[in-house]
């Protein structure tokens, strides 16, 4: 299994706390950063491999993880168009993967039972909360029969409910969205997010919906999303 990790951002609400480090490389406690939670979480898992997608003073987070992790293989994937695209363009520089791929934003926060929910899922899937209200800028997604049926920003309907950018693809489901990323790019429609590519396939792509109800899931965003990650961690 291919763990894809975002890192292309540049973090700029979150001030000076990117100023001289990618946004995954900011700390949320003792010795721990956004990266190293992560990382620490999901290389006990059963991973392989994890591709990281680089923009934003890309050689201190490559430096940072080959020193703090000697041991996991890491391939690094550099979007040198990251502050003129989202990140669509940098999963398109991903190349072709035969395997399944558990896709997640670098600036995601989690418990080790949310990655275990996910990991072990047999169905494609994603991370939603329906215990939270929706939030304004961040993700929502409208279910139907427990599937997904749309993922976006703009989402605000009776059903929408909380969604974290936490896949699991399986390898053809994987593969149909990467090909249709592909398409988005070659027509120069780069600044949109992947899920816009994602939400034309929804008929051919059976995403479940993994409910963690309360579970700590989270982006950090903004310097509140960092003081409030730091609570709930201690």
């Amino acid at each position: 299994m291919k763990v894809i990790i975002l890192n292309s951002g540049m973090g700029t609400r979150l001030g000076d706390f990117t100023k001289d480090k990618p946004k995954s490389l900011v700390n949320i406690g003792s010795n721990e950063t956004i990266f190293s939670k992560s990382i620490s979480i999901l290389s006990k898992l059963d991973v392989d491999e994890f591709i990281i997608t680089t923009g934003y003073l890309n050689d201190i987070l490559k430096e940072y993880a080959s020193t703090m992790f000697p041991d996991v293989n890491f391939k690094f994937i550099h979007n040198p168009l990251y502050d003129k695209t989202n990140y669509i363009k940098s999963i398109d520089l991903i190349p072709d993967l035969d395997d399944n791929v558990i896709l997640l934003h670098g600036d995601l926060v989690f418990e080790e039972q949310v990655a275990e929910c996910v990991i072990n899922s047999k169905k494609s899937c994603v991370i939603i909360d329906s215990t939270i209200k929706i939030p304004d800028d961040d993700f929502k997604a409208k279910i139907t029969n427990n599937e997904v049926k749309y993922i976006g920003v703009d989402y605000f309907e009776n059903d929408a409910v909380a969604c974290q950018p936490f896949y699991k693809l399986k390898k053809e489901d994987w593969a149909l969205w990467k090909n249709k990323i592909r398409e988005f790019c070659d027509s120069g429609n780069t600044n949109v997010y992947a899920e816009n590519a994602l939400n034309t396939l929804t008929d051919e792509i059976i995403i479940n919906a993994i409910d963690i109800k309360g579970q700590l899931c989270m982006e950090i965003d903004t310097k509140e999303d960092l003081a409030k990650v730091k609570e709930i961690l201690g």
